[in-house]
């Protein structure tokens, strides 16, 4: 810290004395600053089909902060509200980004598909691993908020389908939008032909973002990697560990998603440009 720096202080009462003490660091000027090269160079390369990515980014951060937030602190079915919640943000977010398109529409129904498909499996695999979601500090937090009971189990499966959401936006946009190009390029394509050559885009596709994805997460969870390297123990123990557990089926949850997306989305994109061939 230095003599310049802006700090927040906190304001203690006790038996009529005040003290006060250094709460944090004040960091929001350098927030903005970020954030206003992040809305900069969005809007000068992506223009105006940039302007439709911030709204919808907008809209999303809405859904989350004023519906998901507060219905899972008003003791609502964690699990039932992310999935509404990620249902909201996928059509809205979809539509505003890429527009009212046959494209953007198949790629709607195959997100919504795969997100069924990710909630199933995570459901599935947190129950028979008994994962109950107590594995981060924040969640022992939440379990010991005053006059509040939460099913942690559900607030993790709600966490999992909205950051798999983010994964299938891109891929089955963009293998919607390879389907219809080739079909524009050669309209006497049949489905054969239009899920073939888009599936060997789809598998680099797949190739990138399922690296993407795990460095991400690994990314994030470095401290904590960090962590048990230093308390070296058997590594099977520290794979089993609850915390490490979480953190892999997340991983593994979104990346099959991924991969299932693709060939989902092509094969309905392929239907639909195929089925309007035949129909001139």
């Amino acid at each position: 810290m230095e003599k310049s720096d802006k700090i927040i202080v906190g304001k203690n009462v006790f038996d009529g004395e005040e003290s006060y003490y250094l709460n944090d660091i004040y960091r929001l000027n350098s927030l903005w600053i970020l954030l206003g090269i992040f809305i900069f160079l969005v809007l000068v390369l992506a223009r105006w089909a940039g302007v439709r990515s911030l709204i919808g980014l907008l809209i999303s951060f809405v859904v989350i902060i004023w519906f998901i937030v507060p219905r899972i602190i008003d003791g609502q079915n964690a699990l039932m509200v992310g999935f509404v919640g990620t249902l909201v943000i996928a059509t809205v977010s979809l539509f505003v980004a890429h527009g009212f398109r046959s494209r953007t529409v198949i790629a709607f129904v195959s997100t919504l598909i795969t997100i069924f498909i990710a909630l199933l499996m995570s459901m599935f695999f947190t129950n028979i691993m008994h994962i109950f979601g107590l594995g981060s500090e924040e969640a022992l937090f939440l379990q010991s908020a005053e006059g509040k009971i939460f099913n942690l189990q559900g607030i993790l499966l709600a966490g999992i389908i909205i950051g798999t959401l983010g994964v299938l936006d891109d891929i089955t946009t963009a293998q919607a939008a390879v389907v219809e190009e080739l079909h524009n390029a050669n309209q006497t394509f049949n489905f054969r032909e239009l899920f073939t050559r888009a599936s060997s885009v789809g598998r680099e596709h797949i190739i990138s973002l399922t690296n993407t994805l795990i460095l991400a997460y690994t990314g994030a969870s470095l401290p904590l990697l960090l962590l048990f390297k230093l308390y070296e123990g058997p590594v099977w123990l520290v794979l089993n560990s609850e915390i490490i557990m979480e953190e892999i089926v997340r991983m593994l949850v979104g990346s099959i998603a991924l991969v299932l997306a693709v060939p989902l989305t092509t094969g309905l994109a392929a239907w639909y440009y195929n089925k309007r061939r035949i129909n001139k």
